[in-house]
């Protein structure tokens, strides 16, 4: 999971990338419409982008409260064991809602990209 978190963040971060140089090198105005639907991007893939560190940071601290789990179960404290285990799942479980969470405005985004060139297919033929 942590990877495909990173995968996430690096294409999110790549399509950031594209987009600021395109509003850079074409000079484009960002009052226009075409300016604002990169504007309206960049603040929907900004937001990916938090999303998916929080979703690292949230998986990361369940793996190390994981390893908690298995340390205090091996010097024998099952209390704490147990605990801890509760807390890694719980961590675990926030991270998965919001990998939902960002999936769907994944889609979303997919969506209107492929209403738009369904649009402009509409206006060729």
């Amino acid at each position: 999971m942590m990877t495909n978190f990173t995968h996430r963040y690096n294409s999110c971060a790549a399509l950031v990338r594209k987009i600021h140089a395109e509003i850079i090198e074409k000079k484009i105005d960002t009052k226009d419409v075409m300016g604002r639907r990169y504007i309206a991007q960049i603040k929907t893939l900004t937001y990916r982008i938090k999303l998916i560190k929080l979703i690292q940071t949230l998986s990361g601290l369940a793996l190390f409260t994981n390893l908690l789990t298995i340390f205090f179960g091996y010097i024998e404290k099952p209390n704490i064991s147990l605990n801890c285990f509760g807390i890694a799942v719980g961590l675990f479980g926030v991270a998965i809602i919001l990998f939902i969470i960002e999936v769907q405005m994944s889609a979303r985004a997919l969506e209107y990209h492929l209403t738009d060139l369904k649009d402009k297919e509409d206006n060729i033929f």
